[in-house]
């Protein structure tokens, strides 16, 4: 049995098996970027006008005539008249001949001699004032995303500014979910007394789905030749298999063994933590991988979110930590996953719960905060649910 901090270092060391192909843009969030992309212009592409105001050519005066309207898509215009000004309007370029823009804010428009006048009473007004100017982002020619981007939606804005329709990425295929068990039925099923509903599957569906990962599901009932004949089916198509129940010492508990026979080596089976103890990960030389939750929904829920989306989101970056209220004594020598909740004052709190099984009031946990064995600290890291 292992320490979580094992856990972690040893899927770090797992690789992710991905898919390259292309894709349309659309479809890319979550990908990782294969190629550089370039500006194809520069950023912004013209001196742009940062605020709805005006436009001058000379900042000394403080009353301009005005020379007409200019419009975002519209072409630019040009400045005739040192002592004249555009109306201007976010995101327009900036007409020709002129150095600044006031903001609507500070002006006063009114009529003189049968013109547009526009007057501003600040005291000074800066050159290059409310100006993005044209290449200040980048240049044309230059890399605007960097190969190995895991794209995010800022990321699909900007290859859809530069033109790209299509992107070569590295994805993850789609993903097998399997629950286990005899005591399961579907969602829409009433089940009999000594019965459950099936929930860790759709848990883990959804947020798969979240994360802009396709899966299919599938149930297994307590029997080998079953369990070992649906998993053969989904390891012809699928690179990583997600287990729910049949992980434990129980006597129907027979994954363990049959990923053996199909060749999976584990790379860990029990981690010294409450809850979900029982988590089995491993590997196959082929690249496949398959994690095997426990079947208790919580144990589910916690080792799915802590192992399984760390390892597919790449996450190496330090977790916060915060201070928790209400903190019972660590426990000698289990490491504990925490239900936290934040009040409306800010504070994190320890969520109230009838234990590991108990789906309802874990609804209200924001996080799972980190006790290790025989630490005493209440300032603890935390993962976000």
């Amino acid at each position: 049995m292992i320490k979580p901090q094992e856990a972690f270092q040893i899927l770090k060391e797992i690789p992710i098996p991905r898919q390259k192909n292309h894709r349309p843009l659309i479809q890319c969030l979550g990908g990782i970027l294969m190629e550089d992309l370039l500006a194809d212009r520069d950023f912004p592409p013209f001196d742009r006008v940062m605020m709805d105001g005006i436009a001058l050519g000379n900042i000394n005066r403080r009353e301009w005539v005005l020379e007409g309207t200019a419009y975002a898509g519209e072409p630019q215009k040009s400045l005739m008249h040192a002592d004249g000004a555009w109306e201007i309007m976010t995101g327009s370029p900036l007409p020709k001949n002129c150095v600044a823009v006031i903001k609507v804010e500070d002006l006063t428009f009114f009529e003189k001699e049968g013109q547009k006048w526009v007057s501003c009473q600040n005291e000074t007004i800066e050159k290059g004032s409310f100006i993005h100017q044209q290449g200040s982002d980048i240049r044309q020619g230059q890399v605007i995303l960097k190969k190995g981007t895991r794209l995010k939606a800022n990321h699909i804005a900007i290859a859809a500014s530069v033109g790209y329709s299509h992107l070569w990425i590295e994805s993850l295929g789609e993903i097998s979910v399997f629950s286990s068990g005899d005591e399961l039925v579907p969602i829409e099923s009433k089940p009999l007394e000594h019965q459950i509903r099936s929930s860790n599957s759709i848990m883990m569906q959804s947020s798969l789905q979240n994360l802009g990962i396709a899966s299919e599901h599938h149930h297994l009932p307590d029997d080998p030749n079953l369990i070992k004949n649906s998993l053969l089916a989904s390891l012809t198509k699928n690179d990583i298999i997600l287990l729910s129940g049949g992980v434990s010492a129980g006597k129907k508990d027979y994954i363990p063994g049959i990923l053996k026979e199909l060749g999976f080596e584990a790379k860990f089976h029990k981690i010294a933590q409450k809850p979900g103890k029982p988590l089995w990960v491993g590997s196959r030389e082929d690249g496949k991988v398959i994690f095997a939750f426990p079947g208790n929904p919580i144990s589910t829920l916690v080792c799915f979110s802590i192992y399984f989306l760390s390892w597919i989101q790449d996450q190496t970056t330090p977790f916060p930590q915060v201070k928790i209220k209400g903190l019972q004594p660590p426990l000698a020598n289990l490491d504990h996953w925490i239900p936290i909740q934040w009040t409306t004052e800010g504070e994190a709190v320890v969520l109230k719960h009838n234990g590991s099984g108990d789906l309802v009031h874990w609804q209200h946990a924001n996080a799972l905060a980190w006790q290790k064995a025989n630490d005493p600290s209440d300032e603890l890291i935390y993962f976000p649910l």
